[in-house]
């Protein structure tokens, strides 16, 4: 009982803190700012995804181009 006395009054208390959170309006710069670092980390994530891809498809498709190659040299 004294626990769950002590849990009740712990998620009182948790729930009362988080509602005296402020908000504020941000500026035009603090937005730009925001869009530019997510926007940054994003780019790089998708740039990097993309040498990946590049990598692992380099490996396969110059290996079929080399062979249909050798195979038309083979063939003259």
């Amino acid at each position: 009982m004294k626990k769950l006395i002590l849990i009740a009054a712990s998620g009182m208390m948790l729930m009362v803190s988080c509602n005296k959170e402020v908000k504020t309006q941000l500026t035009k710069e603090e937005i730009e700012k925001r869009i530019d670092s997510i926007s940054s980390i994003k780019l790089m994530e998708v740039e990097e995804q993309a040498k990946k891809e590049l990598e692992y498809r380099i490996k396969i498709e110059v290996k079929i181009k080399a062979d249909s190659i050798r195979e038309a040299m083979k063939n003259k």
